[in-house]
């Protein structure tokens, strides 16, 4: 509320919390927004649908804008038909909705046994910038294999399993109806409120520390583990994948690199490579833009969260490296600053591949 502004810096001065003011005003912000994608909508109509051929990669522009679901789709569409001996669409699963939650699989065929990495972006509907700085990362694995060794060794060592966005159903509300909308869209077993978050829905401490019994609160647990078929689809494909040896899980927006664990202050075993990455990861993204991140485990680098991707993947599904990722404030990021994020994660996201194929 507007008049509680005041009031409630005045609290955080006096007892000597640092804040700082993202978005002055939020509503203005979805307006704008909304009016400019209005004009790309209606612009992308009339040119239609950029279709590509064999070798021939799709548009950077992709990733001047925000997009649409379909047009994430056909980014994965075009990226297959432009590289069809590197990459191929696979189904992860289906949303509550029944929506289809499509990645790419990026695989040089030229080892057998090869490491994998998972990434996942968009599991909080209204973190836009998380669909598109995974897209970023995909783009770039394929449009730089043939020129760059750097990229082909990283490529020709590791399989890649790259969704943009798994919170489908969330991401289409955000655009037609709440853009600050955060859950899932499934109907509540005892309740009228819609939706839990993905991000406390996982099988592991599930619901306890950080993590609400509300169904009305935006960090509600669910009914029970894994009750959305958004996160379960996410979490049988990883443990069907058993070479997968890295994980990230994009969020926006707080600017940090955080790792297990998030419902305790304990130090999992491998607490100390986990850092090590960590810690390289945001000297590779300072590097590119002096862009700072913190580092740390989740539980007190942000706060405690229970029933986490990152906490599932490394206790129940042994990655190792397995990561949460805070991408760039505010969480209404600028559409010009969607490149330069990629930009600046493509460098940590380079580095951690490079990181894994030393310590297999």
């Amino acid at each position: 509320m507007p008049e509680k502004v005041d009031e409630v810096a005045a609290f955080l001065r006096a007892n000597s919390v640092p804040f700082e003011v993202e978005l002055e005003n939020m509503q203005a912000a979805i307006d704008a927004e909304n009016a400019w994608h209005e004009i790309v909508d209606a612009e992308e109509a009339l040119k239609g649908p950029q279709l590509v051929a064999p070798g021939v990669p799709p548009s950077i522009d992709f990733f001047k804008d925000y997009r649409r679901i379909e047009a994430f789709n056909q980014l994965l569409t075009d990226l297959q038909t432009a590289y069809p001996s590197l990459c191929k669409i696979f189904t992860l699963g289906k949303t509550d909705l029944g929506a289809t939650i499509l990645g790419l699989e990026i695989k040089a065929n030229k080892r057998q046994n090869n490491m994998a990495i998972f990434y996942e972006g968009g599991i909080h509907s209204n973190e836009w910038i998380a669909p598109a700085t995974t897209a970023y990362i995909m783009y770039n694995l394929l449009v730089r294999y043939a020129n760059e060794s750097q990229i082909a060794n990283i490529v020709d060592n590791i399989d890649w399993y790259i969704v943009p966005n798994l919170n489908i159903d969330g991401y289409l509300y955000t655009w037609a109806t709440d853009r600050n909308w955060r859950k899932t869209r499934g109907k509540n077993p005892t309740s009228s409120c819609i939706g839990v978050d993905p991000n406390r829905n996982w099988d592991n401490h599930w619901c306890q520390i950080g993590a609400s019994k509300d169904p009305c609160s935006t960090q509600y647990c669910g009914p029970s583990a894994f009750f959305t078929p958004t996160v379960k689809s996410s979490a049988d494909f990883i443990k069907a994948h058993p070479k997968i040896h890295g994980f990230i899980d994009f969020h926006s927006a707080a600017n940090m690199w955080m790792r297990p664990y998030g419902w305790t202050q304990a130090q999992p075993k491998d607490g100390a490579s986990q850092r090590e990455l960590g810690q390289q990861s945001v000297a590779k993204i300072r590097s590119v833009h002096g862009k700072v991140y913190a580092e740390g485990p989740i539980y007190t680098i942000i706060y405690p969260a229970s029933g986490s991707s990152a906490d599932w993947c490394y206790y129940n599904a042994n990655v190792t490296y397995a990561y949460g990722v805070e991408l760039r404030t505010p969480i209404m990021l600028p559409p010009a600053q969607i490149i330069p994020q990629g930009e600046e994660i493509w460098a940590a996201v380079v580095n951690m591949a490079e990181y894994l194929l030393k310590h297999p």
